[in-house]
């Protein structure tokens, strides 16, 4: 990917719901750093960490190009971001640091 938006390593570990993998619509980033796979995206429903998958960060990049908006988290930054239903714009949902 040669316009990788996001400054983390493209091959890092994340986590999508399998939801959005049978095409439901991203509603929830969230970027953990204490976590194994930092970042997490998820559909609108309650999750169990059973409903999850483990892709790459290019990958997720590749099927929500959405996210790029989101590129300037800083890494050791713990922020979730909820997608606006009626806007598409991200709002944050909680910063600590």
């Amino acid at each position: 990917m040669n316009d990788f938006p996001i400054k983390e390593n493209a091959d890092e570990r994340v986590l999508i719901c399998c939801h959005l993998m049978d095409g439901a619509e991203l509603h929830w980033v969230h970027h953990l750093p204490e976590e194994q796979c930092v970042w997490n995206f998820m559909c609108a429903k309650e999750h169990e960490r059973s409903d999850m998958v483990q892709k790459t960060l290019e990958e997720a990049c590749r099927l929500f190009p959405e996210i790029g908006e989101l590129a300037d988290v800083p890494h050791d930054m713990d922020v979730s971001f909820k997608k606006g239903k009626n806007t598409g714009k991200w709002y944050d949902f909680h910063r600590s640091n």
